[in-house]
């Protein structure tokens, strides 16, 4: 009698685990063969070197600040999100916006260097888990890592992580977005990423932009084992229709941070969560559809969220933890591009050291995040002691100064 008890409130377990993760049917959101990735503009020539620095605080300060990322907005300033709350994974975590006005780079009166540095609004909370609650009409146990960008329209779209049980394995992905630049959010929707047990998907690094308008995100699976994977996303009015394609299988590789070299070739670079200790590269010859198998790049990677992007000259400019063990070390680092024998871009291991932004025993700089906007400067973001997040604005003038011997 006691086995049959048991066996019935299994049964009927996971049949509420199976209703509750059901997807909704959804059309795929696969872009169409041919297209391509969309390169960023040029950035402006002649530009003075430039190199500015920020923090985003909160008021009062909370205990565990963590995982942001930022994009431009359509009127040439930036906003910022992130995850913070008394600690990771505690069910007081929100995600928080944060706006900062345009950037102005100026020639200076010594005529090498100008700007500003950037000042940033008063953080503002857009989901905890009592709203993804309402929104979603599910239990939420805890709220995480989020992804913001914004639509060639201006739109604002945010991609975040909600937890029903358990740890991160048990998460799933949710969007909404805001037509008035983060004032007003819309009701949150569930992403249909699988046809059962709809679970154990994560987004860390910053989409793509393919021609066709579709988004490219990268996101990665957590559970039993740990992929990447692509996240195709199309807009259909205030929702997200996704599908999501595999980049690799095995049990270490995870939060791919993709960068277009065309409009066909693309790298990614991978945590290891192996005793490898070491990033990891792909490459795709067809915008993202597939992907080779990871191959060691020789940069060192404690387990940690690197962040990359390709610069005007065709260099990808890598920002990592430089060590093996820890997070103590956030560095900057170019790696020199040539063509390959049919044209197409292909890269070297041979990294040379741009900056050193932290580097602080027993201390944590964290999930850098990384865009160029419009204008070509590079904005980077990043959890720094886990307690703030720090802004770091440069442009290529300055990037390119830094390297210790001349890219060509």
């Amino acid at each position: 009698m006691i086995m049959q008890d048991l066996t019935r409130r299994t049964m009927l377990a996971s049949a509420a685990a199976a209703m509750w993760c059901w997807p909704r049917p959804e059309r795929s959101a696969m872009p169409a063969a041919g297209s391509l990735f969309r390169m960023p503009a040029a950035p402006v020539a002649n530009e003075p070197l430039f190199f500015a620095s920020s923090f985003i605080d909160h008021d009062p300060a909370l205990a565990y600040v963590h995982c942001p990322s930022i994009c431009a907005r359509p009127d040439g300033g930036l906003a910022c999100a992130w995850y913070a709350g008394s600690r990771e994974g505690g069910r007081d975590v929100a995600v928080w916006m944060a706006e900062s006005a345009p950037l102005v780079i100026a020639q200076s009166t010594s005529g090498n260097r100008g700007g500003e540095h950037p000042v940033w609004g008063a953080p503002q909370r857009i989901v905890d888990r009592q709203t993804a609650m309402r929104d979603l009409d599910r239990y939420v146990d805890k709220v995480g890592n989020s992804v913001l960008f914004a639509m060639p329209d201006g739109q604002l779209w945010l991609v975040y992580v909600t937890i029903a049980a358990g740890g991160w394995s048990g998460s799933s992905l949710n969007a909404c977005c805001s037509r008035d630049g983060g004032a007003t959010w819309s009701q949150s929707q569930r992403l249909t990423l699988s046809p059962f047990f709809n679970i154990s998907e994560l987004v860390r690094a910053a989409p793509v932009l393919l021609n066709s308008g579709e988004i490219g995100l990268p996101v990665y699976h957590e559970c039993i084992g740990k992929f990447p994977e692509m996240l195709w996303l199309r807009r259909d009015g205030e929702r997200l229709v996704a599908t999501k394609s595999r980049m690799a299988g095995g049990r270490s590789m995870l939060q791919p941070a993709i960068v277009p070299l065309n409009g066909d070739h693309a790298v990614a670079y991978l945590r290891n969560h192996s005793k490898t200790r070491q990033l990891f590269v792909q490459r795709t010859a067809d915008a993202g559809h597939t992907w080779s198998p990871p191959a060691a790049t020789g940069l060192a990677n404690p387990d940690a969220s690197v962040a990359a992007i390709r610069l005007s000259t065709g260099h990808v400019l890598i920002v990592f933890n430089n060590s093996r063990s820890n997070r103590h070390n956030l560095s900057v680092a170019i790696a020199e591009g040539s063509p390959g024998p049919d044209g197409s871009p292909i890269f070297s291991n041979d990294w040379q050291q741009v900056a050193t932004l932290d580097d602080e025993a027993h201390e944590n700089f964290a999930y850098p995040y990384m865009i160029q906007d419009a204008t070509g400067c590079v904005h980077l973001v990043y959890s720094w002691k886990m307690k703030r997040i720090r802004h770091v604005a440069m442009n290529e003038a300055w990037i390119l100064s830094q390297v210790r011997k001349p890219v060509t």
